[in-house]
């Protein structure tokens, strides 16, 4: 009985710390943060994907160039590439905890660049964490399919 004053004592700080819990693992709002990201990658809106990003966000492409947070989104808000129709699809995720998550998929649509435009489907892998925000991208990885 000696540990009864020991878990006594244990809850009564924890319930005075002031901190709560953040919400356990939840993966339709995983989702619904990525299909927020789709929506923001196609209007090429920079405040959206601002808030999107988590702090130290990194992306790898599919000739392994790597931006920062800053890098990926002048990359996709400075009019180079314009995404014209896309979404995600034969998506999975899998819990890497109560507070993180690795997402796979697809996303395909339509581009435009200054030569033309064309078709693409991509695979990606990204990490998402859960902040006091919502659900932040970390980190993200993503490789053109081959046509055909």
């Amino acid at each position: 009985m000696r540990w009864v004053p020991v878990i006594l004592t244990a809850i009564l700080v924890a319930a005075c710390s002031g901190e709560t819990p953040r919400q356990s693992f939840a993966e339709g709002d995983l989702l619904a943060a990525n299909a927020a990201y789709d929506r923001a990658l196609i209007a090429g809106d920079a405040s959206a994907l601002e808030a999107i990003y988590a702090d130290g966000f990194s992306f790898t492409g599919d000739h392994a160039e790597q931006r920062d947070r800053a890098g990926q989104i002048a990359y996709m808000t400075d009019g180079t590439v314009q995404l014209l129709a896309a979404h995600s699809d034969d998506i999975d995720v899998t819990p890497l905890g109560a507070e993180a998550a690795l997402l796979t998929g697809r996303f395909s649509g339509r581009y435009r660049t200054a030569a033309a435009e064309s078709d693409f489907t991509e695979r990606y892998s990204s990490v998402w964490i859960l902040t006091d925000e919502g659900w932040k991208l970390r980190h993200e990885h993503s490789s053109l399919a081959p046509a055909g």
